[in-house]
């Protein structure tokens, strides 16, 4: 789409191909890194269109001051924290039983066994700290660097970096028994 720049001019003019184009390549990823946080798929959903709404007026009274996708998770990131501040409920993530029927050919066990690290992974990555849960959330399967995190989160690099470190420590504790099974079936 040309250099981020010219990107967030192209957004703030109301370019149409430019502003589908924005919501194309990342509301998808934008929701799955709020259901990741919330653990639910309406909050996240309704999170995620707010935080769009809330980009596409915010560009047009002001210049970003970073790329338009670090921009529009900075502003998820506060959405949702504001969020959690007012509901002070922590809530279970939604179990996803259509993960549990094998597809053809896949054996019933493998599936089974899959799905429950899944929900062991995702039960322990909503057991972090919000701050833990963010930073391995954006890198671990988002893909983001270190310094766009910190650009999200406002902190720096170097804390971000700390808090994926604390956050793999806690993750590989809390799922001791699977990396157990790991490293006994490759021996």
């Amino acid at each position: 789409m040309g250099p981020p720049d010219d990107q967030i001019e192209r957004l703030r003019a109301g370019d149409t191909i430019a502003c589908e184009q924005f919501v194309r390549e990342h509301a998808l990823e934008l929701y799955g890194w709020l259901y990741r946080l919330t653990g639910r798929r309406e909050e996240a959903e309704d999170l995620a269109q707010e935080s769009l709404a809330a980009f596409w007026e915010s560009i047009r009274r002001k210049r970003p001051p970073v790329a338009a996708r670090i921009w529009l998770f900075s502003i998820a990131r506060n959405l949702w924290r504001e969020r959690c501040r007012r509901c002070k409920a922590r809530t279970e993530p939604e179990h996803r039983a259509l993960d549990t029927i094998p597809a053809p050919g896949q054996p019933a066990l493998e599936v089974m066994e899959q799905a429950e690290m899944v929900r062991a992974l995702e039960a322990a990555v909503a057991e972090l700290g919000a701050e833990f849960r963010e930073v391995f959330s954006l890198r671990a399967w988002h893909g983001l660097e270190y310094t766009e995190i910190a650009a999200i989160q406002g902190i720096s690099p170097n804390l971000v970096r700390w808090r994926f470190f604390r956050a793999r420590k806690q993750l590989r504790r809390r799922l001791s028994r699977w990396f157990d099974t790991c490293e006994k079936s490759h021996e």
